[in-house]
């Protein structure tokens, strides 16, 4: 039947005709029996995600019972289903007997009736006055249409009976036995009077909405015009990274051209010379061959007579073919005379490192490390800002205008402005010393633009000192020993539960707020422990002790674990029951180890710098300000 309705009557789940619709906080509406299913399938029972925008809606411990009722999904369902029955082939029933035949519509019960039923519906002093439309008749199907449209919402408790009234007290639309029932004791009105009232308060927000809409979208062209000034540059930056790139593309290609030519220079050069050298030796070979030849006949074949005769020239000839050997350069030209100095190292860097795009900080992607919005009255407060570009990745670069203003809220009294430190990385380090107690705002800006979240709600409390508590004034109970006492910058007090392998964390009353650890989880595991006994508090970070597994844990005040150090053994780097900690005011970590007695120190738990060897057992430790 659904796929023959508008689709403002069907559930976007089940794709059906809605069964009592409930509204999510995002105003979009679905079956209650749909939503209770993706609650059970979901991993939350607090929390549904909406299916078509994924926005969370928070839910009491009734569930999706305590979402509202969406009245007018309703009504629209009712009038889809009507509208399909009247208009469709199948035959529709009695909704009295449900086994005859519809021959009359009752407009006011908005029921189908036999001809039986019919009758008797007539003769009935209750509805005897009702107004029947025949169902074959023509024209009776649109009555029947028109009848349903103008239907009146009835009492999901006494269904017979029609919502007239509202409570006030409980925000619920209530019938008449309702008022003089259960709700007789609370505030009501008649629906029409609050309708009016209710009304203009809807009107007013409407009015807002509209103003509201109007803002977003002159934003939105903003946007939009900015968008196209981006891609305009986009373009603009493109060209010319492409323009230099080719002129230096033409210019290392000639200077390319310019070393092939002058190398070929260079080997003909070379070329030529070794050809005369060879053709000049080759000479001096072919007149040594002619010689020696002679000298070999004259010796052998000669008489003495010719001999002598012969000698004379002979040797004058043989002489000068040997002065002239002595002359000859016999090595060949070197290859060295051809050098060549190609230093690509040192352009390569240039290439890596030439030019540069850079995007530009974004204020509103821009991050503080604000794990606990809280202060203290006459305490500096340390922050660190990341400045992030378009992408949220952190920007490399310092050098951005940063701005921090604490303000007390409700006073016309001027704040107090923050101090900015820029580490030229592109974090700032932030810090202000609050004057006064109560609930703050902390505004941080970059170049006058918000950050991201900012203005901050920030609590400022006055400092209380624990020194000054007796013995009998506060107790923190827990369920087994305790081990190590540490107290954060808001006085909550952080204790060291050995039996339960956590730690439990105070507020200054005394209340359990939190635990750190399960005592039946995997205690190997990181963020869990396996007996706990020391606990040192540096900032928002807390150190720990974790005895029996054995090893240093660095976690978040709220639980969340960032590193460990330490394994199980004697050696540099390595624990044994490592029991107390404290950390000094350069970062270092000390720690008593039980076993080994003695305390290692480690420079921010990266590794292990110095020991120092005791002849007793060691089970706390603590230090001075000289670290």
């Amino acid at each position: 039947m659904a796929s023959n309705t508008n689709s403002s009557a069907t559930c976007g789940i089940c794709s059906e005709l809605y069964q009592d619709p409930r509204m999510l906080n995002c105003l979009h509406s679905f079956c209650k029996k749909c939503l209770e299913k993706r609650l059970d399938e979901g991993p939350s029972k607090s929390s549904l995600a909406c299916p078509t925008c994924n926005e969370s809606s928070s839910l009491s411990s009734r569930g999706i019972e305590s979402l509202s009722k969406d009245h007018r999904k309703t009504y629209e369902a009712e009038v889809a289903e009507f509208e399909g029955l009247i208009k469709g082939d199948k035959s529709v029933f009695c909704d009295h007997c449900v086994k005859g035949q519809a021959a009359f519509f009752c407009c006011s019960c908005c029921e189908f009736l036999c001809e039986k039923c019919a009758d008797h519906h007539r003769s009935w002093r209750k509805t005897k006055n009702h107004e029947l439309v025949s169902c074959t008749k023509e024209g009776g199907k649109e009555n029947i249409f028109k009848s349903v449209a103008h239907k009146p919402l009835t009492c999901s408790v006494h269904s017979k009976e029609s919502l007239d009234y509202y409570c006030n007290t409980c925000n619920d639309l209530l019938c008449i036995r309702c008022v003089v029932g259960k709700h007789k004791e609370h505030a009501y009105e008649e629906m029409d009077s609050v309708r009016e009232k209710e009304k203009s308060e809807l009107s007013s927000y409407l009015g807002k909405t509209e103003a509201a809409k109007d803002k977003l979208k002159n934003s939105i062209s903003q946007v939009e015009k900015v968008m196209q000034g981006v891609q305009a540059k986009h373009k603009e930056v493109d060209h010319k990274i492409n323009d230099i790139f080719n002129h230096l593309q033409r210019k290392l290609k000639a200077r390319k051209d310019a070393l092939l030519a002058k190398s070929a220079d260079v080997a003909l050069g070379k070329e030529t010379a070794l050809t005369l050298q060879g053709e000049e030796l080759k000479k001096m070979e072919d007149s040594l061959s002619e010689i020696c030849s002679k000298l070999e006949s004259v010796t052998q074949e000669y008489t003495a007579v010719e001999m002598l005769a012969a000698k004379q020239p002979i040797t004058i000839r043989a002489q000068q073919l040997l002065d002239t050997f002595d002359k000859c350069s016999l090595d060949p030209c070197k290859l060295d005379i051809m050098p060549v100095s190609l230093l690509s190292t040192q352009l390569e860097n240039e290439i890596d490192t030439f030019g540069a795009v850079c995007g530009g900080c974004m204020p509103g992607q821009s991050t503080i490390d604000l794990v606990k919005p809280t202060a203290a009255v006459g305490k500096e407060r340390k922050l660190l800002l990341t400045a992030k570009n378009g992408n949220g990745k952190p920007f490399p670069h310092g050098g951005e205008s940063v701005k921090v203003s604490l303000a007390l809220m409700g006073s016309n009294e001027a704040g107090i402005s923050g101090v900015v430190v820029d580490k030229k990385d592109g974090t700032y380090g932030i810090s202000f010393t609050p004057n006064a107690a109560g609930e703050h705002k902390l505004s941080i800006t970059i170049s006058n633009e918000q950050i991201e979240e900012s203005p901050f709600a920030l609590y400022v409390r006055q400092p209380r000192n624990y020194a000054s508590l007796s013995a009998s004034s506060r107790t923190f109970s827990v369920s087994s020993n305790p081990g190590d006492v540490a107290v954060d910058d808001d006085n909550n007090v952080y204790i060291a539960v050995t039996g339960y392998h956590c730690i439990s964390v105070f507020d200054q009353n005394g209340s359990n707020v939190r635990t750190i650890g399960t005592a039946g989880g995997n205690r190997s595991a990181d963020g869990q422990f396996y007996t706990p006994f020391g606990i040192a508090l540096k900032g928002n970070i807390m150190y720990v002790a974790d005895t029996f597994n054995p090893r240093i844990q660095k976690l978040t005040l709220d639980g969340k674990f960032i590193s460990k150090f330490g394994s199980s053994g004697s050696g540099n780097g390595q624990l044994s029951n490592p029991r107390g900690i404290a950390i000094g005011k350069n970062g270092r970590v000390f720690v008593s180890e039980w076993s080994n007695r003695r305390v290692p120190c480690s420079n921010l738990m990266v590794n292990s710098l110095t020991t120092f060897k005791a002849t007793l057992l060691i089970i706390a430790i603590s230090l001075t300000h000289g670290d």
